[in-house]
C-alpha cells in the first residue's frame, strides 16, 4: 500500500466540508511521502474539517492497512470520510465500530450489490454519518435503480447525482436528472445534481 495522490484541499468530494483527501494504492509503488502527508496535515489541523480516504485501483475497503494509514494521518479532532463503494462490509463495520470512520460516502456506478447494500446498512446501523453517489449512465445505473434504492438511502446526509463523465457513454437529459432528483427529496436531506 502506498499513497497514490494527496491533495491538501477538497471541498468539492463531499459538499460542506472543508477537507484533506489521501489518494491510497494498494501496491508497494513509490507515491507520496506518509510522513510528508502527515505533517501537512498536522499543520492544516486547524483550517480542515476532515480527511477523505479513498482508493485507487481498489476499493479503499479491500486495501490492507487501511486502518493503520487512518490512525498515522488523522488528527484527534479531524474527521475521517471513507469513499467507498461498499465493497468490504466486515472491514467497512471495524472501521466504523472503532471509530475510524466519522463520514462514509458511496460511490455508485452500478446498482448496489447485496455487500455494497450491506455496508450501507451498516453506516445507518453504527450512526455513522453517510452521503450516496450515484453516477448515472442509461447501461448502467438506471433512473429506476436510484429510486429503487430510495428506502436504502434514507437518512443520509446527501444523495448526489452525477452525470457519467466516460467519453462516449450515453448521457440522460437534464431534463430527466432533473426530474430524478425532484422525485428523491425526502429520502436524504439534501440531494444534488453535480
Amino acid at each position: 500500500m502506498h499513497i497514490a495522490n494527496f491533495r491538501r484541499t477538497d471541498t468539492v468530494s463531499l459538499p460542506g466540508l472543508y477537507l484533506s483527501s489521501v489518494d491510497v494504492s494498494p501496491d508497494d509503488g513509490p507515491g507520496v511521502n506518509e510522513a510528508e502527508v502527515a505533517n501537512t496535515i498536522q499543520g492544516d489541523r486547524d483550517s480542515i474539517d476532515g480527511i477523505l480516504f479513498r482508493g485507487t485501483g481498489a476499493d479503499v475497503l479491500e486495501i490492507e492497512g487501511i486502518h493503520r494509514l487512518i490512525r498515522s494521518l488523522r488528527p484527534p479532532h479531524a474527521k475521517c470520510v471513507i469513499e467507498t463503494c461498499g465493497s468490504v462490509p466486515s472491514v467497512l463495520d471495524d472501521l466504523v465500530g472503532a471509530g475510524y470512520a466519522d463520514i462514509v460516502s458511496f460511490v455508485f456506478d452500478r446498482y448496489p450489490k447485496k455487500c455494497q447494500l450491506d455496508s450501507m446498512k451498516i453506516a445507518r446501523d453504527g450512526d455513522c454519518r453517510f452521503a450516496v453517489t450515484v453516477i448515472m449512465e442509461p447501461q448502467r445505473m438506471t433512473v429506476e435503480d436510484v429510486l429503487d434504492l430510495g428506502d436504502r438511502i434514507k437518512g443520509a446526509m446527501v444523495l448526489m447525482i452525477k452525470r457519467s463523465a466516460e467519453p462516449g457513454a450515453l448521457q440522460y437529459k437534464k431534463n430527466e436528472i432533473s426530474s430524478l432528483a425532484k422525485s428523491m427529496k425526502g429520502t436524504a436531506k439534501e440531494v444534488r445534481i453535480v
